[in-house]
């Protein structure tokens, strides 16, 4: 617009502004007080209503200076299709009061009422636009570009979802190919295909956790794939149950016998030869078994004081005084050599030693003077008038006691007929009194072997309850393990008249010797023989 139509415009602006403000108000604030006075109410709000009207006018006028220049034309477009044209486009026209107000008080109207009501247009005198409905045929051209979007935005779908179609096609081809890879590799791995028969030794730790196993299998080429044999060994829930040792194995062996080599004892070539001989007390038998690398001595004791053995072992249960007992189980450890696996259980060397006096004792039938028949140890016992453990506590004496096999029967024919005097109150034939307490230095330290073996906090003031110096008859159970020798012995001793004995120790000049009597004054002169100075000789 140029600026001789601007200035023109602004002069009848300030024109019109001038000549309302004459014709509804005086300018003197005294004369319009005066005639504000003179009118009765319904006018004075007519005029103050007027007078509102006109100063909200008066503030819209102020805006068209402002918007004036920036107001597109009548054919221009928004963005949005709609037109939108200046509130006065002509202000070459002259401008008369009446149109004016008539339009101030058609847009007080409507800002009174809902905006959104106003269907056809809606007059603004504080914007510069009035907006209208959209033509038919800008809502066609609406509808078209809108539906050209759709189009190109499926187009564009469709690509996309060529593009992912072949990429996924690439990807569970790959994938394909490389499990397909791995199962060819594992699979030849599992079957021991293309490895050698070279055997190898490895060594399989106590309490080994699968990956530590199968990290020693690796490093010595008996599997090639640790991941697929780790798979396997979980499909077929064999994860568990290996064996600590060491195993000679061959290289190859598929998954399946791999796996149960090692977990089964018999392969193990870690095992050790232990003897136990006749006459060895328990403590002497965890000593060899520690110091062969088998178990501790402290478990073994304790397993020897457990009542865990006797449902499986019948003849345990015969055992009724354990608590007078120093071990439950002294005297039912056979003598014998035995196989055992470096850090085994146990419960397992118990169950060997236990399985031994049953199968070589216990089960065992003799042929003996007085039966028709083969007997065995209990149906012995019994025909004597004792229990198989009375029995089994008189051998384990016998056996610490004599010098040799022979010698056994004589221990025993003592023995016995010592035991025999509780029936005449311990006196002997010979006038001896005191015969019931059987007088044995082999009770006397027990559970040790000898004075020395006592620790030495209780070396003065240590007293057996097996001593058979001071108790009468047996003592609650067995002082060591005897053999079978000194079993047969307890149940067939010599008949004799002897009721005392003792012994020369041997020399490297001469065998030991024995010595018997009947009465205590022969006893005392074959001690002198004995070169035995200690009362504790029969």
């Amino acid at each position: 617009m140029s600026d001789d139509m601007n200035e023109k415009r602004q002069e009848k602006i300030e024109g019109f502004k001038l000549h309302i403000n004459e014709e509804s108000f005086p300018t003197d604030d005294t004369q319009a007080q005066t005639d504000e006075n003179n009118i009765t109410d319904e006018s004075f709000g007519e005029a103050v209503s007027r007078r509102n009207k006109i100063e909200n006018f008066k503030v819209h006028i102020d805006d068209i200076d402002s918007f004036a220049e920036e107001v597109p034309q009548e054919d221009e477009r928004t963005d949005y299709g709609i037109s939108q044209r200046p509130i006065y486009s002509n202000f070459d026209e002259d401008i008369n009061s009446s149109s004016i107000l008539q339009n101030i008080d058609q847009s007080m109207i409507i800002a009174d009422d809902d905006l959104d009501n106003a269907s056809d247009s809606i007059q603004s005198y504080s914007a510069n636009v009035i907006t209208k409905k959209m033509t038919p045929a800008e809502k066609k051209e609406l509808k078209k570009a809108k539906d050209a979007d759709k189009k190109r935005l499926k187009a564009k779908s469709r690509k996309n979802k060529r593009f992912f179609r072949v990429v996924w096609v690439i990807m569970a081809a790959l994938i394909s190919i490389l499990v397909g890879g791995y199962m060819v590799v594992g699979v030849n791995d599992m079957l021991a295909v293309g490895r050698s028969d070279e055997e190898v030794t490895i060594d399989i730790p106590s309490n080994a956790s699968f990956d530590y196993i199968s990290d020693i299998l690796y490093k010595n080429n008996i599997i090639n794939n640790k991941s697929f044999f780790n798979l396997y060994a979980t499909m077929t829930k064999s994860k568990s149950g290996f064996i600590k040792g060491t195993y000679d194995i061959k290289k190859n062996l598929d998954y399946q016998a791999i796996i149960s080599y090692l977990q089964t004892d018999t392969n193990r070539t870690d095992i050790v030869s232990v003897q136990f001989t006749e006459g060895m007390n328990v403590r002497e038998f965890s000593e060899v078994l520690e110091k062969n690398g088998v178990c501790s001595s402290a478990e073994f004791l304790n397993a020897c004081n457990s009542d865990n053995y006797d449902e499986e072992f019948t003849f345990l249960k015969e055992i009724t005084n354990k608590s007078e007992r120093y071990y439950k189980l002294e005297g039912y450890l056979f003598p014998d050599t035995y196989y055992f696996y470096k850090d085994e259980k146990v419960e397992n060397v118990m169950r060997k030693l236990l399985n031994n006096y049953e199968l070589k004792v216990y089960h065992t039938k003799s042929r003996v003077d007085g039966f028709d028949k083969r007997v065995t140890i209990e149906q012995r016992a019994k025909a004597a008038g004792m229990t198989v453990d009375e029995i089994i506590t008189l051998a384990s004496i016998i056996q610490a006691e004599a010098a040799d096999v022979d010698d056994m029967y004589l221990v025993s024919s003592v023995l016995h007929n010592r035991l025999n005097t509780a029936k005449s109150d311990g006196v002997s034939p010979f006038g001896d009194v005191g015969m019931t307490r059987l007088q044995v230095d082999s009770t006397v330290y027990y559970p040790y072997k000898s004075k020395t073996q006592i620790p030495i906090a209780e070396k003065n003031s240590f007293k057996s309850r097996y001593d058979t110096y001071d108790i009468e008859g047996l003592p609650a159970g067995a002082i060591c393990n005897p053999g079978k020798d000194a079993i047969d012995a307890a149940l067939s001793p010599d008949d004799t008249n002897y009721y005392f004995f003792c012994h020369k120790a041997a020399t490297t000049d001469s065998p030991a010797q024995s010595y018997y009597a009947s009465t205590g004054i022969e006893h005392e002169s074959n001690l002198v023989k004995a070169g035995l100075t200690t009362t504790h000789n029969q």
